[in-house]
């Protein structure tokens, strides 16, 4: 009967898995290969109409995560399913919100890395306690990670977030100037040179500086916008 349910979620046949949580017996959060029938709902196939029919049982475990730890919430936040994500905030906090990964990495955290601009903006504005700086087992943060990979509008949206701490620090002291200096992010690099909260000398834990980091990995075009920047320690060794 379970995986009769797991069946009809995966499928979207609402009328099916209706009939079936009618039965008081069943375990409704009984999992085929570590998905639970509201898991696979929400994620592989977005199947609103089920999601609905779901978060309307009590007995379901919303925040019931697989083997890598990662929670329904979660894994919709990194498909980008809008509409889950929307269903989820506003049900009546249930929703484990910043639950993280294996990883650590939360919801927050993998809508960024993911590129998600959409869902991080309803993160950003849901009115929950969203942790925005909570970074994964690596230390590095969700404004981190942006940096990084060179998302370049969510760098801007948190840069104009208050809540956001523009230098927090990986684990290995690498800061978000730090990153985008080393992945040669130049468009990143401005738009942080002209925060005067960003720390633009801060080195990593071998004391090498973002101007150092720039000139080892030879992006020319950020060595020159550093040169032309007064505040730069041309000369700080590691």
């Amino acid at each position: 009967m379970e995986e009769q349910l797991w069946g009809a979620c995966s499928d979207g046949n609402v009328e099916e898995a209706r009939q079936l949580l009618q039965n008081e017996q069943i375990n409704i959060n009984w999992q085929n290969q570590n998905e639970t029938p509201f898991y696979i709902a929400c994620v592989f196939f977005g199947h609103i109409n089920i999601v609905k029919l779901l978060l309307n049982d009590e007995r379901v475990d919303i925040n019931k995560a697989d083997n890598d730890g990662e929670t329904p919430f979660w894994i919709a936040c990194s498909a980008g399913q809008i509409e889950i994500v929307r269903l989820l905030l506003n049900d009546n906090n249930r929703t484990d919100v910043n639950k993280p990964d294996n990883d650590g990495e939360t919801p927050f955290y993998i809508a960024c890395q993911e590129g998600q601009i959409e869902i991080v903006k309803l993160l950003l504005e849901s009115g929950r306690e969203i942790d925005l700086n909570q970074a994964n087992n690596d230390g590095c943060t969700p404004f981190f990670i942006v940096c990084g990979n060179g998302h370049i509008e969510i760098v801007k949206l948190l840069l104009n977030d208050n809540r956001v701490d523009v230098n927090k620090a990986s684990n290995s002291g690498e800061t978000p100037f730090w990153i985008a200096c080393q992945q040669g992010h130049i468009e990143i690099v401005k738009l942080l040179l002209n925060d005067e909260r960003v720390d633009i000398n801060k080195g990593n834990e071998k004391n090498q500086t973002p101007f150092y980091c720039a000139c080892f990995f030879g992006h020319i075009n950020i060595v020159k916008l550093l040169l032309n920047d007064e505040r730069v320690d041309i000369n700080k060794a590691d």
